[in-house]
């Protein structure tokens, strides 16, 4: 689980394009990580800041 924090741009700009999609807001971010590059061999565990 992730918990992120979004503005209420972000926010409305997210539901919109779930709406749109007729999807879930979760399902449109999963969406888009699937298509970001895969990381290079060794950086799988880069730092990650905290949520």
């Amino acid at each position: 689980m992730l918990r992120i924090r979004l503005n209420s741009q972000e926010l409305d700009r997210l539901k919109a394009e779930a709406d749109r999609r007729e999807l879930s807001m979760s399902e449109v971010i999963r969406d888009y990580i699937k298509r970001m590059p895969k990381p290079k061999k060794g950086a799988e565990h880069s730092e990650e800041a905290p949520a």
